[in-house]
């Protein structure tokens, strides 16, 4: 299968590309400014996902695309970062749709779960403020995807509340609008068992359409 991979270089989007390229699979790895290692199967480009031409060019011919993206949270402020997300988006949507490619899978955010019932993460009262404003776009997103706005074949992944560099286990649980926690009460998932569980999703089309999260 081949790839696009945009947001290739993050935490979240480098392991997508290391887990996609250890299956197999043909990876173009798309980031703003930072150069990767030469590898098997891997093309890396730089580029503008927030240009539709730009994404429209690189994806065409892909069998799917898995975006990462993400402004840099701690460069912006919280409306500044709103802003980049929705134009990065409307680009992607554009350019993927302009490609002819159907399979899209979105990484998005944790403030759309629901983490009590009736009260999604971005409600909550253990919720940042500061985060709100970029967090109540990323559900937006999911909203108008839900909505069909979109004709794709479209799946929005949210991380739990804590990903980070980690052990890649292969043990985490599913689950689709409801924050997930362990025993403990944490709400936790290593970067590389995350990227696990996207490729499965690729693979699978488990939850197509749809929004899945995946935690301990």
């Amino acid at each position: 299968m081949s790839i696009v991979v945009f947001g290739a270089s993050g935490n979240i989007g480098s392991n997508i590309r290391q887990e996609a390229q250890s299956r197999g699979h043909r990876v173009t790895a798309v980031t703003r400014s930072t150069d990767l290692e030469p590898a098997e199967r891997l093309t890396t480009l730089k580029a503008d996902i927030a240009d539709a031409d730009d994404v429209a060019k690189i994806v065409a011919g892909h069998d799917a695309v898995i975006s990462a993206y993400s402004p840099g949270l701690r460069r912006y402020p919280a409306e500044d970062a709103a802003e980049l997300i929705r134009e990065a988006h409307d680009a992607l949507f554009a350019g993927v749709k302009r490609a002819g490619v159907r399979r899209l899978i979105i990484v998005g955010g944790v403030g759309s779960l629901e983490a009590s019932p009736g009260i999604e993460v971005v409600d909550s009262d253990f919720y940042p403020a500061e985060h709100k404003a970029h967090t109540l776009r990323n559900r937006e997103i999911l909203r108008s995807l839900k909505r069909g706005d979109h004709d794709l074949d479209w799946t929005y992944v949210s991380p739990p509340l804590s990903i980070k560099a980690g052990e890649r286990t292969g043990k985490f649980r599913l689950g689709e609008d409801r924050l997930m926690r362990d025993e403990a009460g944490e709400s936790r998932i290593s970067a590389a068992d995350f990227a696990i569980a996207i490729l499965d999703e690729l693979d699978k089309g488990q939850f197509v359409r749809r929004r899945f999260t995946a935690a301990y």
